[in-house]
């Protein structure tokens, strides 16, 4: 459908409600969104076996916590219609909270905005309008040195698990909507772990069917939202993400704007959300351990966790499956950077040498290649990708060290890591 005719017949899209219960041992969060009176979305997401005493003495804050997932929720339902009006009817947003996610619109929307072909660039392309009243909000405040990782099932979260774990005590995996791979993950690398179960409304698919807009959402943000939540009803005072130097490239540039399938995985939404959630959220503490590093520095650590390579699963085509489809982006990628460091162990993690599929040739060009768009996926950059295909010489690369929040105690670990010991 034409994103211009859905935005005149749909100029309103609403924030309706968000609610919570307890419902034996979970804690169940539910949002009502609509647009306009023809189409009304009921999500859910499910906390499971939570600390109900602990919720007792937290209602204020985690009534704004949920209040502040929905806001990220509401995008996977707002893409649908494109609304130039987004309506806040269950809360209230200052001047600083309406330009944070108006910025996150943009920028963490982009991949939806090029792939539909919609000119987001306007000043006024979508307005926050709130309708709650302007309360004082109470923060989270967090005394324990508990530390929650969430854990995808890839590379990334496994190298975090293993080293934090071999570091730090208290240390527990928070998994949302866990596959086998994430699962298996947390079990290998000896620690709990903390589910939550999101369901969608089925009718956000049902309109995809039918071809209202889709596109790709800012998960990485949804995750971070939801993890401060589970860290507060956890008691987790550190929050570890594992994202890296690589996410920061962008894919292609679209009217004049940098278009990036990871943008909630870069620094600049890292150092974002940190600031949102020391002034709107809590006082954890959350950065990602790995982001001073490249992909090609994290698959050479992850080279030394054999335990991990039958276990770890990137491919979104062969998540349900368990498995590497062999024929997408991130499997070409993650190869490529597995095989300076692991050779012939790669082709049997893969199944088969993806180099010498001729299949695959072309999205080698797309991953290699400055000129081409690369593939929308969390794939390494251009150039570390290079430097794989050679084999490792270019020693800079290698011994890179990024910009970064980490804590002094994490980063003389993740060191240690780099220089093999």
């Amino acid at each position: 459908m034409n994103y211009k005719e859905l935005r005149t017949k749909y100029p309103r899209f609403y924030y309706k409600s968000y609610s919570w219960n307890i419902t034996g041992n979970d804690l169940v969060v539910s949002f009502e969104f609509s647009a306009g009176e023809e189409f009304v979305f009921k999500p859910k997401l499910v906390f499971k076996n939570v600390d109900t005493d602990r919720i007792n003495s937290l209602r204020d804050q985690i009534d704004n916590l949920v209040f502040n997932i929905g806001m990220v929720e509401l995008l996977s339902y707002w893409k649908a219609f494109a609304s130039p009006e987004i309506v806040i009817e269950c809360g209230s947003l200052d001047s600083y909270q309406v330009n944070w996610w108006q910025g996150l619109l943009i920028n963490g929307m982009s991949q939806y905005f090029y792939e539909n072909k919609i000119d987001f660039t306007g000043d006024n392309f979508v307005n926050y309008i709130s309708h709650g009243r302007g309360e004082s909000v109470s923060l989270v405040k967090v005394s324990s040195e508990k530390i929650l990782v969430p854990i995808g099932g890839g590379k990334d979260s496994s190298v975090t698990a293993e080293i934090l774990s071999k570091n730090f005590k208290n240390v527990e995996a928070f998994l949302l909507n866990p596959t086998k791979a994430s699962l298996e993950t947390a079990r290998v690398a000896g620690i709990g772990d903390v589910v939550v179960e999101r369901d969608l409304d089925s009718k956000i698919i049902e309109l995809n069917k039918e071809g209202y807009l889709n596109g790709h959402t800012p998960f990485t943000t949804l995750l971070s939202f939801v993890s401060i939540l589970s860290a507060t009803l956890g008691d987790f005072g550190t929050i570890v993400f594992s994202d890296e130097k690589s996410s920061d490239e962008e894919n292609v540039k679209y009217k004049g704007e940098s278009i990036n399938h990871q943008y909630s995985k870069t620094y600049e939404f890292e150092n974002k959300f940190r600031e949102y959630n020391q002034r709107y959220l809590s006082n954890i503490n959350y950065f990602s351990f790995l982001r001073p590093l490249y992909d090609i520095q994290i698959a050479k650590i992850f080279s030394g966790f054999p335990k991990y390579f039958s276990v770890i699963r990137s491919c979104n085509v062969g998540q349900k499956t368990d498995s590497w489809c062999g024929k997408c982006p991130k499997c070409l990628s993650t190869f490529i950077l597995f095989y300076p460091f692991l050779k012939d162990e790669t082709i049997k993690i893969f199944g088969k040498n993806l180099l010498k599929d001729e299949e695959l040739m072309p999205l080698l060009k797309l991953l290699t290649d400055e000129a081409e768009v690369k593939p929308f996926e969390c794939v390494g950059t251009r150039h570390e990708l290079n430097v794989a295909l050679r084999r490792i010489k270019d020693d800079a690369i290698m011994s890179s060290w990024g910009e970064n929040n980490l804590p002094k105690n994490y980063e003389e670990i993740l060191k240690k890591y780099i220089n093999g010991k």
